[in-house]
């Protein structure tokens, strides 16, 4: 699910989505908030930390210790010594103040958030942060973890709230201002990645993926294998953009085997062939259609819509220490936020709640939660996720791989196998900082949205292919 509109003019934009989001203010405002010292740790210079609630820190010790045994000196800081050692407005601010320490004191390049919505309860066991980006179609709140990696403005000499202009709430742009109401630096300062687990079961699980994946993926021939989904988005409009989207993303990736299951040529009729190909292992897999919060949804050669993956097929993987590293690239899919209780913000009318926000669980996490199966890692979209129609420059591309979370999707691949990262993170972080390098952020308001809702959900510092 992804919405289409001009380079120039933020209209017309096709939005095809089901759901929408709806935030929660922040509190007062609090400005030059007072720091107290970071706790004195046994090194100056660490790779990772990892921010979780203190009961999550047994079932996170073999991964800090795996980690550490790999030269990714990680250390566990909770949310509890944060809150009690930082000041700030919110919890959320408190987390980044420690960030911004931990950067400053101990040179991290990754961070770990371990901690999603709290069952039965409103609250986080990690805070979040919500963008007030009002894009004109009543999508005017969502989930952003940019805040907590976006540490610095003017040149890295001060601490950036995302409050310019000091009123409260955070990453504030109405549509119908040319400008945002608060000035965000958004240049990611560090590689933020989140499991949003909600039980130590849920650490456990995605705990053993992860050593499991970096101990035994080096050298398998499943790995060199990229599956990628698509379809003609928009019959009415020329060429296939999902496809023509995940053939630019493919064609960086020369070293691996491609398995296209594309609706226009008959070899994706439903979940049956993704289901296989996953099972058969896979080191990546992209899609590029339209989206839901549990569902991807693709076009029929007819130009019927079907439902080519769900939650509910989840379960029929059987890709056991075979874990494919996502790009989803479709709406709602990283929503991570859905929760019972949400029925009664349903029941009080507040905006933007609907029942899917209340049943719902995003198909990001959903498969990586998987025990035994599923992804190893998730890129993708908190809200709506937009595209682009025909070649308007006439290069030959469709512009939907050149913009918007096409952009960021094709060039995750191509730093990866062109520049040879090797680092889920600073992959990730890098197609952030090159899509801010090369489009209006700060002038165009969806080009600011497309950045802000792209998120990892996994561990920034994954070998990608494991360790040799």
């Amino acid at each position: 699910m992804y919405g289409e509109r001009t380079m120039k003019n933020i209209l017309p934009i096709v939005i095809i989505g089901i759901i929408c989001l709806s935030g929660v203010s922040a509190g007062v405002s609090y400005k030059n908030a007072t720091i107290k010292p970071i706790t004195m740790m046994t090194q100056t210079d660490y790779d990772m930390v990892i921010i979780a609630p203190e009961m999550f820190s047994e079932s996170l010790a073999p991964l800090i210790a795996h980690k550490n045994s790999h030269g990714v000196e990680t250390f566990l800081q909770t949310t509890e010594e944060i809150y009690d050692a930082y000041e700030g407005r919110d919890s959320a601010e408190q987390v980044k103040y420690f960030i911004k320490d931990a950067i400053e004191q101990f040179n991290i390049k990754y961070v770990l958030l371990v901690g999603g919505m709290k069952f039965g309860s409103f609250d986080w066991l990690v805070p979040v942060r919500y963008s007030h980006l009002e894009d004109g179609i009543g999508y005017d709140t969502f989930l952003t973890d940019l805040y907590f990696a976006d540490i610095y403005k003017n040149n890295g000499t001060e601490f950036d709230d995302w409050d310019s202009n000091d009123n409260g709430v955070f990453a504030e742009w109405s549509s119908e201002s040319s400008s945002p109401e608060d000035v965000l630096n958004l240049q990611p300062d560090v590689a933020v990645g989140r499991l949003p687990c909600r039980s130590t079961n849920e650490v456990k699980i995605v705990v053993q993926k992860i050593i499991s994946y970096e101990t035994t993926a080096y050298g398998q021939s499943w790995f060199n294998k990229m599956v990628v989904i698509g379809s003609d988005t928009w019959p009415d409009s020329e060429g296939a953009e999902g496809e023509a989207t995940c053939d630019a993303a493919a064609g960086y990736m020369t070293d691996f085997s491609i398995k296209k299951l594309y609706a226009s040529e008959g070899n994706l009729t439903g979940p049956s062939e993704i289901i296989d190909a996953v099972n058969q292992g896979c080191g990546f897999l992209m899609t590029r259609g339209k989206g839901g919060q549990d569902r991807i949804r693709m076009m029929s050669s007819e130009g019927t819509e079907f439902i080519a993956f769900q939650n509910k097929h989840v379960s029929k993987l059987t890709n056991k220490d075979a874990y494919p590293i996502c790009v989803l690239g479709e709406c709602i899919h990283g929503r991570f936020d859905v929760g019972l209780l949400n029925i009664i913000k349903l029941l009080q009318k507040s905006p933007g709640y609907n029942i899917y926000d209340c049943i719902f669980e995003c198909i990001a996490w959903r498969l990586i939660r998987e025990n035994d199966a599923g992804a190893i890692a998730v890129l993708t979209n908190t809200n709506i996720c937009f595209g682009s129609l025909g070649d308007k420059d006439h290069n030959g591309v469709l512009d939907d791989a050149e913009s918007y979370g096409g952009f960021l999707a094709v060039e995750f691949f191509r730093l990866y196998s062109q520049e040879g990262i090797q680092t889920l993170g600073l992959c990730y972080q890098k197609a952030i900082s090159n899509y801010v390098d090369s489009f209006p952020v700060d002038a165009d308001i969806i080009h600011c949205k497309s950045i802000q809702e792209f998120i990892l959900l996994g561990d920034p510092s994954l070998q990608i292919g494991g360790y040799s």
